[in-house]
Order: C-alpha cells, then structure tokens, then sequence
C-alpha cells in the first residue's frame, strides 16, 4: 500500500497542475466529497452546540415549509398563548430546512447536514415532516423510540398516531406520530401528502414536545 501510495504520489507530481488536478478530481472525487461533507458536518455541530440558546423554550423544525411559521406568524402566536410558558425564553419554529431522503443524494444536502448538526447538538427538540424524512432521520437512530420512558405520555396518548419503523434486526419501533389530520397543518400548503411529527433523541424538553402536539390535535 505505502509503494502504492509512493507511486501515485510520483505521477501526479510528474503532471503540469491542470492534468494533476483534473486526474485527482477524476480518480478520487468519491473521497473527496465525503471529507468535505463530514468537514461541513463537524463545522455545523461545534457552531449549533455552541451557540444554542441557553433559555430556548422550545424548538421546532419544519421540513419543507413553506407556509409562514416565524414569531409574527398566527400559528406561533397562538401556540405562544396556548403554551403560556411561565419561564423566560424563546420559542423557535425553524422552517429553513429543505431536502427529500427518498433521494440517497439529499443525505449530503446540506439542509440534512444542519438538521442533523441541531438534532445531534440537542438544539431541535422534534422535527415536522414528510413520511420519507421521518424514516431517513429515524435510520440514523435520532428521534426518540416512543416506547421510551421520557416519551411515555406521547406513547400512551397517541398510540392510534404512531408511526413505526423497522431496523435491520427486524424490530418495530414507535418514532412518530401522524398529524396529518390536525386542522392547523391541513391549513398549510406545504404538507397535503402526509405530515409527522418525530422527537429528537437528543432533547430534555420531551414535556414540551407533549404540549406542541396536544396544541396541534386539539
């Protein structure tokens, strides 16, 4: 491997810089992409972890939004007085996160790369998706297994809802829950084949999840 190495090595240094470059990209772009993917990875978790907001009430990530979720939206407005969180802090209702993961290339979409900087950082507590996304990111193991003890009252409340998704080793497993029928997402225009929400592995805020989801099927 290391004369392997040696004798590549020699014959790009043997070729004018153009020829070097396009023989590199040509041979090696496979490699090359998937570095600069986990670069942009690592760049975005260390910048979500440390720039989380430390009175973050609750937040949210809708994918494929396209309706108007943002702090002067009806919508956050009314789950801000529904929610009437008595601790100081912010609510954040992020819809800029776009990708398809029925498509094996939107994996390195760097959309994805952020939603899973956030998930991974503990920033996003549940994502708002399509049925696709949810078992993509819950292939990955990061949306809470609703069987779990933190999500008992989702579990117990919403069992009619939930959404399954089959490992490997064949076990089902509860990581979301269908809220395709809430009045407040058939109202949008962003989610008329199907909507599910799916709760971060990584979150301490689950309770609040709860009352998200209670205000959305109400």
């Amino acid at each position: 491997m290391k004369k392997r190495l040696q004798a590549e090595k020699e014959k790009i240094q043997e070729m004018e810089t153009k020829q070097a470059a396009e023989y590199i990209w040509t041979y090696y772009k496979i490699p090359i992409v998937g570095i600069l993917v986990f670069l942009f990875l690592l760049v975005y978790f260390i910048h979500a972890f440390l720039n989380r907001p430390e009175d973050t009430l609750l937040h949210i990530t809708f994918i494929n939004c396209y309706d108007g979720v943002s702090e002067t939206s009806g919508f956050y407005k009314e789950f801000e007085t529904y929610a009437a969180f008595q601790e100081k802090g912010t609510i954040t209702f992020d819809a800029n996160a776009f990708f398809n993961l029925e498509n094996q290339k939107d994996y390195s979409n760097t959309y994805f790369q952020k939603t899973v900087a956030y998930l991974e950082a503990g920033t996003t507590d549940a994502l708002v998706c399509q049925k696709a996304n949810l078992m993509g990111i819950a292939k990955g193991k990061r949306v809470l297994n609703l069987k779990d003890a933190l999500a008992k009252e989702i579990y117990q409340k919403y069992q009619d809802r939930l959404v399954y998704y089959t490992t490997e080793e064949g076990e089902e497993i509860p990581v979301g829950v269908d809220i395709s029928d809430s009045p407040l997402i058939r109202n949008m225009n962003s989610y008329k084949d199907g909507c599910y929400l799916c709760v971060s592995a990584y979150t301490n805020r689950v309770e609040r999840v709860k009352m998200f989801l209670d205000y959305l099927l109400a």
